[in-house]
């Protein structure tokens, strides 16, 4: 990497180099048997440079087109987007815990074990329903080197695992599924367990299709349902949406929004989560960022591009591939838990709608605020209870009205898409049609 930056000193303002190799084997099952295999390896550079205020980018998984990239960097920095962007010098990183040598040790044979356990988990259902379920092992080394004195790195191990049952029953079709990932090798047989036990209850209840009375009525998001609210607080904190003026939050940073009780961060430093490191893509420190503090709106994500746009410097942020531009990612994200058992949180309601998950997630004027979802996996509560499957339903409303009353938070957090970590939330201001 210093090679590539001694090549191009002298004839750019400033340059970065970002090398990623990374090794990976999935093994996919369909139909109850094992369906796939491959074993796939990714090496290449991308050079950015900046010449004359313009940003240039190129990148090569050839060995030997180091010097055409390094050309083809110079050549786009002429078109460029013209940014005041600094590369960052060497710096002090906490380094989580984000490698075990024990998971490089991971033969085919040991994760086609582990789609065997799944099945057996969910053998009862063979015959009423179809199985799918992949498991990946990747391996990958970054690193980065630039202008400023920044070169550094860090390997990562990730092991990360999904699947679920397609029940189709008198035209009816019903879908449960899950699926998590660590960067260290767990206990399987009790992550698996983990992840089917719930498939039980929900297979039982969706043999009992109930409906729901129209209009606003208590609705309870799960762990994995509270992605419906939180996807339009993802989409308005992008460092993006801050320059083109698009994010609701735009001159909002400090002003109550929020419940009390609605508190959000985002951390790249925590061992053994998917989204640790010890730098973004950019070697910029990772670090724990306030989101919301207690209904206050505290922080956007920026990269160092997004960052200048803005008028705003990057909080580590930035994420990308070798062919693809940084832009602002997301770590780790938590919504912080409340004081409110998931008993409690149902028992008061006489009516209303438990949700797993919603169909055509993203739909509506995201970037707004706005959600519009037919349910997907969702059951009635009735008396504190679940008690069937809700179906031909949708759901829709505004997180910045729904969400400054919220009933209740769950007490208890769980980790959901290998990566965010949420409780049970409780709105009851959403609208409801069937």
């Amino acid at each position: 990497m210093q090679d590539i930056l001694r090549k191009i000193e002298g004839r750019v303002d400033s340059a970065e180099v970002f090398y990623v190799d990374s090794h990976s084997t999935e093994i996919g099952f369909e139909g109850w048997k094992i369906k796939s295999s491959s074993v796939l390896q990714k090496e290449g550079y991308s050079l950015r440079v900046v010449k004359n205020g313009k940003i240039g980018m190129a990148a090569t998984t050839d060995s030997n087109g180091i010097d055409r990239m390094i050309e083809n960097a110079i050549a786009t920095a002429e078109f460029g987007e013209k940014v005041d962007i600094e590369f960052p010098g060497k710096s002090e990183f906490k380094r989580p815990k984000i490698f075990d040598p024990a998971l490089t040790e991971l033969s085919i044979e040991d994760l086609i074990s582990y789609g065997r356990i799944f099945i057996r988990f969910c053998e009862r259902y063979r015959g009423s329903a179809d199985l799918d379920f992949g498991v990946q092992k990747s391996i990958s080394e970054v690193q980065i080197a630039n202008t400023s004195g920044f070169h550094d790195g860090y390997k990562k191990s990730v092991l990360s695992w999904g699947g679920g049952l397609n029940r189709v029953k008198q035209n009816d079709v019903f879908m449960v599924g899950d699926g998590s990932g660590s960067t260290s090798l767990p206990d399987m047989e009790a992550e698996l367990k983990k992840l089917t036990d719930p498939f039980h209850e929900k297979m039982a209840l969706a043999e009992n299709l109930l409906t729901v009375s129209s209009g606003k009525i208590p609705i309870v998001f799960s762990p994995r349902g509270t992605m419906v609210v939180m996807l339009p607080i993802q989409a308005a904190i992008n460092g993006r949406s801050v320059y083109t003026g698009t994010s609701p939050l735009v001159g909002k940073e400090g002003e109550k929004l929020f419940d009390d009780k609605f508190s959000v961060i985002d951390d790249g430093t925590l061992d053994n989560r998917l989204g640790s490191s010890p730098f973004d893509d950019e070697g910029m420190p990772k670090r724990q960022i306030e989101i919301v503090d207690g209904g206050v709106f505290k922080n956007f994500i920026f990269d160092l591009v997004t960052g200048a746009r803005a008028g705003r410097k990057s909080n580590g942020c930035g994420e990308r591939g070798i062919f693809n531009a940084s832009s602002p990612s997301l770590s780790n994200l938590a919504i912080s838990p409340g004081n409110t058992s998931y008993e409690d949180m149902l028992g008061s309601i006489e009516e209303g709608i438990f949700i797993d998950g919603v169909l055509g997630l993203g739909q509506g004027n995201i970037i707004a605020g706005s959600f519009s979802n037919p349910v997907g996996t969702a059951f009635k509560i009735e008396n504190g209870k679940l008690v069937g499957r809700v179906k031909n339903a949708s759901i829709s409303g505004n997180i910045y009205n729904d969400m400054k009353e919220i009933a209740a938070i769950g007490d208890e957090q769980e980790l959901v898409y290998g990566s965010f970590l949420t409780p049970h939330i409780r709105l009851d201001t959403i609208n409801v049609a069937c």
